[in-house]
């Protein structure tokens, strides 16, 4: 045994989440409880399957590593270092270890006796928590650890919410109060009217005789296409009614409800269990609910007549942000907001310059078109107002009408980005812009554009590929967009050869991962000690989704929901799948809440973090986090190897 003075032994655990949350007097206890042991390096400490752990083993200088055996191989986990432990679980479920672990170099470790250990289990709420998540799933690890980043409490300019963040919590049933009011499709409008008001309400859902909803009547219907156009009353319900019905399912989360109000432009919505009516919420129940902050956001831009009125709803949008994220509101729910503000504002700003470009003489469009949608924006991850990336796709014009078209439409697409840039998104740097002639381009241009880089598959082609192959209509001909990507998965299913180069662009960039789980960071230059959380954590993520997803038609853009849709098509583990989720979400929060901290300090946000700066458990999260990456990577390389 080694001997060490008690003051060292306090000061070591004050540094050591989570004893660093313990009361004084547990503290000071510690030195009368741990033992101190001298382990030389290649002692196997403890052995798979082999007895149970007696103690927690903290380790105070020195590093061991942990190894399973399969098949008879030992195959190395990850290495433990300095004011790291190990036996937890084992401690925990009174099991035998689930790997070896020997030292890597000469170790010196403080041993927590069980009794000891369960005594603080029992007696601090904070040392219980903690011990319990790390015996849990790494998805589950990392999902609890996103809980912790943002603290926003306070500040004058943030948009607190009520209930809690309830409208990402609370489903779309739990809003259901009463059964809902129906009619048939045969029933006169006039009895429609008397049902609202002996009911007490705005809307009567139509429904069949199985009691599936085709459509709805609320008193804006009644008004305008009864009253308003002089008619009797005696009109069916069908011919007054607003239909098809939108509709979600009863564990939708009430921010789905919220989203799916705004995409369609309507104030209620029903909620159907199966194809059945089982009740029917209305904006007004959202807002009750939560506050009108988010729905408030979204209607403001459609009231806005020009670009300068939705330049002054920038900030409103990043104060609802800051809400949401202090609410503990999850990153998709967040990058789902955020795109449709975008979208929205986006929409708006096409909608105010077609109706400038009429009031000049230009006229309508000439030909069909389609906004698309490219890189972050068209996978619905933007974090505020990252830079522009989007393209035009138009039907190819008649002989002879070509360059009439084409000014057209880079007449357009330069005025559009220009009111983007007025908004606050930055021009692309790399002038990925529908400005550009390059990307506003008839259908039969886009077509061999794809063609090429998919048969070429140069470098540059490569790049291209990663960005414009997670396109999405945003406004105009979408059906454009929809052949656009039925050419593409064409072509990549007669050259299979092209996922292996795409493979190789998408492991350039890997987890800043180096020995003994520590963080490779720059060694020099501005950002010295930092790493880049976008290069780093989540174009890796992004990246290898892509792959997977081009490689079985899958056609979601967003990375989620790639994950999800590969998991069902079985290239992924269930496993896999909800640690890849929680980490591409872990780094996403911690991202955005970075760039938030930094623009309240005036500084120009970037993607350049230094980890030291975090607290403990988010640091230690971030490298698990980047070790579910890795792994990701190495689930790519052994499906698209570089040659077979």
């Amino acid at each position: 045994m080694v001997n060490i003075p008690y003051k060292t032994i306090i000061d070591f655990f004050r540094g050591i989440v989570p004893f660093d949350e313990l009361p004084q007097n547990l503290l000071k206890g510690l030195p009368q409880e741990v033992l101190i042991d001298y382990f030389p390096k290649e002692t196997l400490i403890l052995e798979q399957e082999g007895p149970p752990c007696k103690h927690l083993y903290i380790i105070q200088t020195g590093a061991v590593e942990k190894t399973v055996r399969k098949e008879g191989v030992d195959l190395l986990l990850e290495y433990t270092t300095e004011g790291e432990f190990f036996g937890s679980a084992s401690l925990i479920n009174g099991t035998g270890p689930a790997f070896d672990v020997r030292t890597h170099e000469d170790t010196v470790c403080y041993l927590l006796p069980q009794a000891a250990f369960d005594n603080l289990m029992q007696r601090h709420v904070g040392f219980h928590e903690f011990f319990a998540i790390r015996v849990a799933k790494l998805a589950y690890r990392l999902k609890k650890a996103q809980s912790g980043i943002f603290a926003f409490h306070g500040q004058s300019d943030t948009v607190v919410f009520r209930s809690e963040g309830y409208l990402f919590s609370v489903t779309a049933s739990d809003l259901i109060k009463r059964k809902p009011v129906t009619c048939s499709p045969y029933h006169e409008a006039a009895f429609v009217a008397k049902l609202m008001a002996r009911e007490g309400v705005g809307s009567v859902a139509v429904v069949d005789a199985r009691n599936r909803p085709i459509g709805i009547v609320t008193k804006s219907d009644i008004t305008n296409r009864i009253l308003a156009a002089g008619k009797t009353g005696s009109e069916p319900a069908r011919t007054i009614m607003s239909g098809p019905v939108i509709s979600v399912a009863p564990r939708e989360s009430c921010f789905n409800a919220l989203l799916k109000m705004a995409n369609f432009n309507c104030h209620h919505i029903c909620v159907v269990l199966g194809e059945v009516l089982f009740g029917v919420i209305s904006q007004h129940d959202l807002m009750a609910l939560q506050g009108a902050s988010p729905l408030a956001v979204i209607n403001d831009i459609e009231k806005q007549a020009t670009v300068s009125g939705l330049g002054r709803l920038v900030d409103a949008m990043d104060r609802t942000v800051k809400g949401l994220l202090s609410a503990g509101v999850s990153a998709k729910d967040i990058a789902a907001f955020i795109s449709e503000c975008n979208d929205r504002l986006t929409r708006k700003i096409i909608g105010l310059t077609e109706k400038t470009l009429r009031e000049e003489g230009l006229g309508p469009p000439p030909v069909p078109y389609c906004w698309l949608a490219l890189g972050s924006e068209g996978r619905k991850e933007q974090t505020l107002r990252t830079d522009q990336d989007n393209a035009v796709i138009h039907a190819d014009p008649e002989h002879g009408s070509d360059e009439n078209v084409r000014e057209y439409f880079l007449r357009l697409a330069r005025e559009v980005v220009s009111g983007l840039e007025a908004c606050g998104f930055p021009k692309c740097r790399g002038g990925i812009m529908a400005s550009n002639p390059r990307w506003c381009q008839p259908e039969t241009v886009w077509k061999k554009y794809f063609s090429r880089w998919i048969n070429d598959a140069s470098p540059e082609d490569l790049r291209n590929c990663s960005i414009f192959f997670d396109f999405r209509p945003l406004s105009g001909a979408a059906i454009l967009a929809q052949k656009l990507r039925a050419s593409l998965n064409s072509n990549i299913e007669n050259n299979r050869a092209f996922l292996r180069h795409l493979t190789t662009n998408a492991l350039y960039n890997g987890p800043p991962l180096g020995f003994l789980r520590t963080l490779v960071l720059e060694k020099s230059g501005d950002h010295k000690d930092e790493l880049n959380l976008k290069m780093s954590g989540l174009v890796p993520v992004v990246d290898a989704l892509r792959v997977l997803s081009l490689s079985v038609k899958i056609n979601a853009t967003n990375t989620l929901n790639r994950l999800e849709l590969v998991n069902r098509k079985q290239l992924l583990s269930q496993e896999m799948t909800e640690d890849v989720k929680e980490a591409f979400s872990f780094i996403m929060l911690l991202r955005l809440n970075h760039h938030l901290m930094q623009k309240e300090k005036g500084t120009e946000p970037t993607d350049y973090l230094n980890p030291r700066g975090l607290p403990k458990l988010q640091e230690k999260s971030l490298i698990e986090a980047f070790h579910v990456i890795r792994d990701l990577q190495g689930e790519l390389e052994a499906r698209f190897p570089e040659s077979l």
